[in-house]
């Protein structure tokens, strides 16, 4: 099963309006529980356009190329869509992932 910060491709089809589509890398950002007990994971799709807008994590340093696209939060079904681990987030990247996804939902940080 996937775990918090894995970098995973997958095939996010099928999609609506602006929502990213196709067989893309997405970091899965759901917690290893929640990964273990239910069929779905909610993950943020990664794209290789570069939009300079400020909830776009970039990817440096890693095999996987592009920036998170942290507002495009989504829930799938990972047992119904075909999937591949590719690498893990590194801890500091997946913190701030972490902290830019609490910011869109107006969750307090806590230390």
């Amino acid at each position: 099963m996937v775990k918090q910060g894995d970098i995973i491709k997958i095939n996010l089809n099928p999609t609506l309006g602006h929502e990213q589509s196709g067989y893309r890398p997405a970091v899965v950002v759901s917690c290893n529980t929640f990964n273990d007990v239910c069929s779905m994971t909610i993950l943020c799709p990664i794209t290789n356009t570069d939009n300079q807008f400020p909830l776009h994590i970039p990817l440096e340093n890693y095999s996987t190329t592009g920036f998170i696209l942290c507002e495009q939060i989504k829930a799938v079904d990972i047992e119904a869509r075909h999937y591949k681990v590719l690498e893990r987030l590194r801890d500091g990247d997946l913190n701030k992932l972490i902290s830019y996804i609490k910011s869109i939902f107006d969750i307090e940080q806590s230390d």
